[in-house]
Formats: structure tokens, C-alpha cells, sequence
């Protein structure tokens, strides 16, 4: 996997820095053909310091990996750990408690970068149970498919809005800067009731602390931010009555016991992240996908597939990640996986989800995007078991209303540059679409 670090240093550093990593590759490649790793894994060579990836391709060297079933690999950063790309791998781990989302005391973490799958336990992803379960029983009922159809109406608002202000603008704009990025932030700012006077000032934070393109320092600096702001609206929440889901959160109780502080943080603090940037990107990948596949676009502008099957098909189709995930889990026990391949005690495993929808055994020409698929199996783009996107009903009714939006008020839309002029510029660790200018 190649390393997404954001050189901010000198020239004479950079070359450094690119020829100790050639001397990594040197060495990984050395113990691959001495038998002590089974595969080199992501990194084709040792000028690979961006992404492989262009646009949403996946490179086909997967699907061939995919046949080994789990390998030994060497990421960019950290010590060997294990791949796994197989559909039932990847759902086993995911399901599985003996594989643990904690960082075992003293150990580094492989990723891409340095620390990149550390995840922080106070949030709900590097939690295991009984602490994840405890929290997702107290906030289930605020983001369940009931609850979010309830905020059909108000979404839908937000969607009508800023698609008239694409068509003020004339017959042609760019997606990502008129919408994509501005659904997601207005939605949040409403659940969380921030004062629309101050949401420009939070979506900067927001925006600034998913961004590759500035400083460790400023992305911490606006962290801090965050945190002490969503702190003051905590804190306003328990002296006065709000109707929105802070004050939910604020007054959810579990057999009497509510939230800590910590964990009220955490929690806000993966809403914000997660559902912020996982929605942006999506909504511009899907719109990107549907303009380069016309023939799926012309299929859902004619009633001849039906939306929702379609959008999921489009969830399991699309790579979310730049790098391949960062989301690392430790056996915690020796776990036997396919074709007998044992994860011994304490070492780590990536399950590569993306790579896993698009298994064969799984899903039937798997590497085509098909909205007609007969009883399709769960993809595995937002997770699955108990560690399924919280915000995963969230996100999938932004892209339903925007599609069916889009579909039915310009149906004759389309790409105002060639396909292959589309820039995916390294903002964020996720695939993001630089620009999408579009005309009707």
C-alpha cells in the first residue's frame, strides 16, 4: 500500500525520505523471496509515494491476490500484518470478538502512514465490547431507519435549496463545490443544532481537520476547536431543553447510566468526521460514477432499475479509500480464516472491504457495475455487524434524495469535461473528486 504522507518538508528531505523508503522495499522484497512474508502486498515499487489508484479504479493485481486468500503483507508504515480480500474473511472479522479493534499495549500499528490505524478507544470505532456495545444500545434508537425517515422532510429541504442554486447559476456547475460538500455540513450543523450563524465557522474546523492539504499543527488546532465548541453545546444542553440529537445524546440513558463526557466527545466527534466527509465523497463518486456509466444513469432517468437497489449497488461498487482502509483489528487468539490460514495471538489484520465486494464467490462479475443483481449479499462498504456505520442510514438517504433529485429535475445531465479530465486530487484519506463540473 503506498504511503499518502503529506511531505511538507524541504526537497533535500523529500529525497531522504523516498530513498529510505526505497530501502524498505528493498528489504520487504529480500524476506518475500527468502519465504517470510507471503506477499509484498500494496507497494509496487520504490517511487510509489502517491497513490496507485486514479479515479475510482481498482488496481486488478487484487483480484489475483484475492485467489491466495489472506496474505502476509508489509504496509508503508509499521510492522508485517495480514490482508485479507475475500468476502467471508472480511464479513468473519467484522463479526468476530476475537478480533479486537484495540491497539494492544506497545505495539505499532501498520497503515499507510505512521499511526494512520491507531484508532483513539475513547470513539466508537476502536472500541470493543462490552464499551461499543453498551454505546450503540444507548444511541441506536436516535439513528435507526425510523428516526432518519423522520428527517426525510428537512433533508429533503436542504436538497431542493442548494439545487436551485445550481440552476441560478445557469446550466452547468460544479457539483462538489455547489453541493456535495454543503449537504452533509448543513444536515450535521441541523442535528447537532449549531446556530447558523456559527456553521461556516465549524464547517471550517471540520473541513480542516479531514484535510491532507495543511499542517499536523493547524489540523490540531482545529480539532480543539471542535471539541471545546461541541463541549459548550454540551454543556448548554444539560442547563437547558433543545430538540435535536445533542440533547438526545445528552439525556440517553443505559440502565440509568448516561454518556460520560469522554464519551458523549467521542461519539459527536466520529459523527462529525465520519458522516461529514464519508457523505461528501460518496455523494461525488456516485455522481462521478453515473455520469462516466451513462448507460446506469439513462437506466434510472427511464424507471428501467429501480433507485435504491441501484445505490447500493453503487455503495458496494465504489472504493471509498485513496490507500485501502486503515481500520486494523488484533486476533486475540489464534482465529483460522479461509483455506486454513491461521492469524496467530496479537497480530494484526486489515479487512480490505472494498476489495471484498468485489469478490466472485460473492458477487457474480463482481468487478462490473450491474443495478439488476438478483438477491445481492450485504456489501461490506460501511462494515457490518456491530460495528456497522452508525451513520450509515444517515448517509444513504443524503444520496438517495439527491439522486432521485437530480434524476428527476435534470435528467438529460452530464459531464461538462471529458471523463478522463475528472482530477482526484490526496484531500483526504477518502477518494475525493477534486471537481465535477456538470451542464443540462
Amino acid at each position: 500500500m503506498t504511503s499518502t504522507r503529506d511531505f511538507t518538508e524541504s526537497e533535500s528531505a523529500q529525497r531522504d525520505e523516498l530513498e529510505r523508503l526505497r530501502a524498505e522495499v528493498a528489504d520487504w522484497r529480500r524476506r518475500y523471496a527468502k519465504g517470510e512474508l507471503r506477499s509484498i502486498g500494496f507497494m509496487n515499487s520504490a517511487a510509489d509515494v502517491e497513490p496507485l489508484y486514479t479515479a475510482l479504479d481498482v488496481d486488478p493485481y487484487f483480484e489475483a491476490l484475492q485467489r491466495q486468500g489472506p496474505v502476509r503483507i508489509q504496509m508503508a508504515f509499521g510492522p508485517p500484518c495480514w490482508l485479507a480480500t475475500r468476502y467471508d474473511d472480511v464479513r468473519t472479522i467484522f463479526c468476530d470478538r476475537r478480533f479486537s479493534r484495540m491497539l494492544p499495549p506497545g505495539t505499532e500499528a501498520p497503515g499507510v502512514w505512521h499511526g494512520a490505524s491507531a484508532i483513539d478507544p475513547s470513539v466508537p470505532l476502536g472500541m470493543d465490547p462490552p464499551q461499543h456495545t453498551r454505546l450503540r444500545r444507548i444511541t441506536s434508537p436516535v439513528f435507526s431507519p425510523r428516526s432518519i425517515r423522520g428527517l426525510t422532510d428537512r433533508i429533503q429541504g436542504h436538497v431542493d435549496g442548494l439545487l436551485d442554486g445550481m440552476v441560478a447559476q445557469g446550466r452547468g456547475t460544479d457539483f462538489v463545490e455547489a453541493y456535495a460538500w454543503d449537504l452533509p455540513i448543513l444536515v450535521l450543523t441541523g442535528l447537532l443544532g449549531v446556530p447558523p450563524g456559527h456553521a461556516n465557522e465549524f464547517r471550517g474546523w471540520v473541513e480542516t481537520t479531514t484535510t491532507m492539504e495543511v499542517s499536523q499543527e493547524d489540523r490540531d488546532q482545529s480539532q480543539l476547536n471542535l471539541v471545546t465548541y461541541i463541549g459548550e453545546l454540551i454543556a448548554e444542553r444539560r442547563s437547558h431543553q433543545h430538540d435535536d440529537l445533542l440533547a438526545y445524546l445528552v439525556n440517553a440513558r443505559d440502565e440509568g447510566e448516561r454518556l460520560s463526557e469522554v464519551e458523549l466527545l467521542g461519539l459527536v466527534m466520529s459523527l462529525i468526521v465520519g458522516g461529514f466527509e464519508t457523505t461528501a465523497t460518496q455523494l461525488g463518486s456516485t455522481i462521478y460514477t453515473l455520469m462516466a456509466h451513462r448507460a446506469h444513469w439513462q437506466e434510472l432517468v427511464d424507471g428501467r432499475a429501480d433507485l435504491l437497489p441501484a445505490l447500493d449497488e453503487l455503495w458496494r461498487w465504489i472504493p471509498a479509500f485513496r490507500s485501502g482502509t486503515m481500520f486494523v483489528r488484533w486476533a486475540t487468539e489464534d482465529i483460522e480464516l479461509s483455506d486454513g490460514v491461521v492469524i496467530p495471538v496479537g497480530e494484526a489484520i486489515v479487512p480490505e472491504q472494498s476489495i471484498a465486494n468485489r469478490d466472485e464467490a460473492a458477487f457474480p462479475h463482481a468487478w462490473e457495475l450491474d443495478f439488476h443483481r438478483v438477491d445481492p449479499r450485504p456489501h461490506l462498504a460501511l462494515g457490518f455487524g456491530e460495528h456497522l456505520c452508525m451513520g450509515l442510514h444517515l448517509a444513504k438517504i443524503q444520496v438517495e434524495l439527491t439522486v432521485a433529485a437530480l434524476v428527476r429535475r435534470f435528467p438529460t445531465l452530464e459531464l461538462a469535461i471529458p471523463v478522463t479530465e475528472v482530477q482526484w486530487p490526496a484531500r483526504t484519506f477518502m477518494r475525493t473528486v477534486g471537481a465535477l463540473p456538470l451542464r443540462w
